[in-house]
């Protein structure tokens, strides 16, 4: 039980500081180029520990993926990672660590709804009220005048679209875990590929869909070698990718493991206190009551959609 503690603080420390250096990095590298090189960062770490979890060589970790897999963890790999992570990314631009991590609440409602459409799981009037609940806190936290003002002072976008592209992030993550989740499950319910295995079939699909993504959106063609050229924003890319798929995943991992997941849940849901304290205590950005307020109502709608 120690050990599972230990992993979800560890989980839920690496995920907070990745945040900020996804943020310094976004604010550097175009969000596009960027979800592409850590994407591909992603893969290649993915790759190797996959490898080593299932006890094979990294091309059989290819061939012995079903269709199915392929398919639905391809499918989630677009959703969540490509799309879903471009507006995330894009939003972290322009809202902040602070503001967009209490949007980020909503990516288990958007799971919640996905699934009863998807996986026919069942929505009871408990979900209903924990989804109603998250969204109050969200508009609560980053819904006012003062908000939009400092977002507006920072210059890397409107408030508007910061919130549109967080929310719309939220749900396409949202979506994309329940499609991660059909995809590692047989028709009979049992997995039927490991979690690290089906973490490198959607990197790797996620990474190559962002190029089908930006002839879509005619964005301009930008090498990746763009993304490795100035050094602080690499380092800051590097260190977000090692917090992310690498360190927090297998920490994430662990903890659910070891853990109830509800518990394991409740303590990653934490991310928006964490990320509040460091903004405050390291880059000295004010601390509201109404964004504390808020961000404390989203994570009680999160505790109720996990527990109940």
């Amino acid at each position: 039980m120690f050990l599972g503690f230990l992993a979800a603080t560890g989980t839920l420390l690496s995920w907070s500081v990745g945040t900020f250096a996804f943020l310094r990095a976004s604010r550097k590298i175009d969000p596009g180029l960027l979800n592409r090189a850590r994407l591909m960062l992603a893969v290649c770490a993915t790759l190797i520990l996959a490898s080593v979890t299932v006890v094979a060589w990294p091309w059989e970790i290819v061939t012995r993926t079903t269709f199915q897999s392929w398919l639905w963890l391809g499918l989630s790999g677009i959703v969540g990672l490509t799309i879903g992570d471009l507006f995330g990314f894009t939003s972290l631009r322009i809202l902040g660590a602070r503001r967009q991590s209490v949007i980020g609440t909503l990516s288990p409602a958007a799971a919640a709804a996905a699934a009863l459409l998807l996986l026919n799981e069942h929505i009871s009037l408990i979900d209903i009220a924990g989804i109603t609940i998250t969204l109050v806190g969200v508009i609560t936290a980053t819904y006012s005048s003062q908000e939009k003002d400092d977002v507006a002072n920072e210059g890397y976008g409107s408030f508007f679209w910061g919130a549109v592209l967080g929310v719309g992030g939220a749900i396409f993550q949202g979506v994309g875990l329940v499609l991660a989740k059909k995809g590692m499950m047989s028709d009979s319910g049992l997995a039927m590929i490991a979690p690290f295995h089906a973490t490198f079939v959607r990197m790797t699909i996620g990474f190559m869909a962002t190029y089908a993504l930006d002839v879509l959106r005619r964005a301009p063609h930008r090498p990746l070698r763009d993304a490795f050229s100035d050094s602080p924003s690499r380092n800051a890319m590097l260190l977000g990718a090692l917090s992310g798929p690498v360190i927090g995943v297998t920490l994430s991992l662990l903890a659910a493991q070891q853990l109830p997941a509800a518990i394991a849940q409740t303590i990653f849901s934490l991310v928006p206190f964490v990320v509040m304290i460091i903004a405050r205590i390291v880059y000295h950005e004010p601390l509201r009551l109404r964004s504390v307020l808020g961000a404390v109502i989203s994570v009680i709608g999160v505790l109720i959609l996990v527990m109940y």
